[in-house]
């Protein structure tokens, strides 16, 4: 009885025997391999500068009496900005002009004086050591004339100079002498600065290794350059590369260039930071992925593929430059794969994969 129970239970055990654990499977987050034209530039912070910046100073001494704009108003090239009281050179101009008046007439009457007597000297009715005397002094009212109109001359730069006109068209800075207050000629002494709006200069240095680079593309064409506020997500400025400095820097190891942009609308401000783009070249039809998709080991980068039957399959890269939060793919990817975005960190070779929210 015994032997039977046995064999019973036996043959009960044999006729269900344990099925195998299917291969685990992983959740993961898939994106598609793009393929579009990649603009290849140097980023770098800049900051702006205008074209032409004009400190504004007097170059005579006097009161302030009229001061034309508004602070920070744009003006027009020649504009009235200032004026400082003329009463004082007025004055001075009177008095030159009464002095070459005087030496002219003076000099008109010794000019009569070598005319008259210069046929007397030939008949020998007067000296000729008289009538040198009075070549000498008409040689000397001439030379006090010609003092007298430069006297003349510097007078009326004197009365010009009360009245400060805007050498350029620009935007006017807040004041930094006050109406009524006596200005003068000190140099340090500074009424306000006018810089030039439109256009205006972003300034910017790159490392020296990318000099090449840049002298190579720009033999082709005017480099275009972009300028953001923080990033390139939101609203951007369009300018062009115009000047490369004449030197690296050598304690750097930097190149400074500049762009100019129109700044029309008066975007960009003197003395902003700045982010900027610098455009070499774009490289069409370059496939892209994001940055996160790619794995780092110890023979290179990498990324897995999903195949078809939700396996995946992982592919070395070479990659080329970043372009923000995506890079382009030089080999090791087509156009249109899926391939892992989220979810690497289990994943071998072969592994299966799912994707949440999908069946």
């Amino acid at each position: 009885m015994r032997v039977l129970i046995f064999c019973m239970l036996f043959a009960v055990g044999c006729g269900h025997k344990k099925q195998p654990l299917p291969p685990p499977s992983f959740p993961v987050q898939l994106t598609t391999v793009e393929q579009k034209d990649v603009p290849i530039y140097l980023e770098a912070l800049g900051h702006v500068d205008p074209i032409i910046s004009v400190a504004l100073r007097s170059r005579i001494e006097g009161n302030l009496t009229g001061v034309f704009f508004k602070q920070g108003q744009e003006v027009k090239k020649d504009d009235l900005l200032f004026t400082i009281d003329p009463k004082p050179y007025e004055a001075a101009l009177k008095g030159a002009r009464g002095t070459f008046e005087q030496y002219t007439a003076n000099l008109s009457l010794a000019l009569e004086k070598v005319k008259r007597f210069k046929s007397l000297v030939q008949e020998e009715f007067y000296s000729q050591i008289d009538y040198e005397t009075l070549q000498s002094s008409y040689a000397a009212n001439l030379a006090l004339v010609t003092q007298a109109e430069a006297q003349v001359e510097s007078a009326l730069i004197n009365l010009d100079y009360c009245w400060i006109y805007a050498p350029i068209d620009g935007m006017m800075s807040i004041l930094d002498v006050d109406y009524g207050n006596l200005v003068g000629n000190d140099q340090s002494q500074q009424l306000a600065t006018l810089n030039q709006i439109s256009p205006i200069y972003v300034t910017f240095s790159v490392p020296e290794i990318r000099l090449p680079d840049i002298q190579k593309y720009q033999r082709q064409c005017r480099l275009k350059t972009l300028a953001a506020y923080e990033d390139f997500t939101g609203e951007t400025f369009e300018g062009a590369l115009e000047i490369v400095n004449n030197q690296v820097d050598p304690d750097t190891g930097m190149i400074k260039l500049r762009a100019v942009f129109e700044n029309t609308s008066r975007e960009l401000w003197p003395g902003q930071f700045v982010r900027t783009r610098l455009v070499l070249t774009t490289q069409a039809r370059a496939l892209v992925i994001p940055y996160t998709a790619i794995q780092m080991t110890g023979s290179g980068p990498v990324a897995f593929v999903a195949q078809d039957n939700m396996t995946v399959e992982r592919r070395a890269l070479v990659l080329g430059a970043r372009q923000d939060d995506k890079v382009v793919v030089l080999e090791g990817l087509k156009a249109g794969e899926s391939i892992v975005l989220e979810g690497q960190l289990n994943l071998t070779p072969g592994a299966r994969i799912y994707t949440p929210g999908k069946t």
